[in-house]
């Protein structure tokens, strides 16, 4: 399970960290900086993420979930407060799309709150150091990321960065 704590592994693993310490401590954030730092650290989680090759799908062990709905309702509610009016976006980049003509009225602190649900529990099964449950919660967590969190970290990311061009005024 050398996998587990290989370099690309373990940048993941921090950059994740990261973006959950943030999450869970942002209440305070201003619109601004909240944009700002959203707009870095998403393309890391990104990269990072997209870096990780070929995890083994292991079939002992489970991973940890961790996140409650409260916990999920924290984070997407805190989101939800500092971004206001600027939460909401339209996007076709969503699995309803392909039953309307329409572009889906989605919101930042939706995907946000999905990703940290996705990535506090891998993060939370590491901190416990069993390997076995490790290995299950990495390769949930990169599976995931191919399937779903990936596209709501872009769609987020793509809000966020319209937000950043903004003139000052709007804010």
């Amino acid at each position: 399970m050398e996998y587990l704590y290989s370099e690309s592994v373990l940048d993941f693993v921090r950059v994740s960290t990261e973006y959950c310490k943030y999450l869970e401590n942002c209440q305070n954030e201003s619109l601004q900086n909240f944009v700002r730092v959203g707009c870095g650290l998403l393309p890391m989680l990104y990269l990072k993420a997209h870096l990780i090759q070929d995890v083994p799908e292991e079939a002992d062990g489970f991973g940890y979930d961790m996140v409650s709905e409260d916990d999920y309702n924290y984070i997407r509610g805190n989101v939800a407060a500092i971004l206001g009016e600027h939460d909401d976006f339209l996007d076709v980049f969503v699995e309803d799309f392909k039953y309307s003509d329409q572009p889906i009225l989605c919101t930042i602190s939706e995907n946000l709150a999905d990703i940290y649900q996705q990535l506090r529990n891998m993060v939370a099964t590491y901190q416990e150091e069993d390997e076995d449950a490790m290995s299950v919660a990495l390769w949930e967590t990169v599976y995931e990321f191919r399937q779903s969190w990936g596209q709501k970290l872009l769609n987020a990311l793509r809000a966020l960065h319209d937000l950043q061009g903004a003139p000052a005024e709007e804010e």
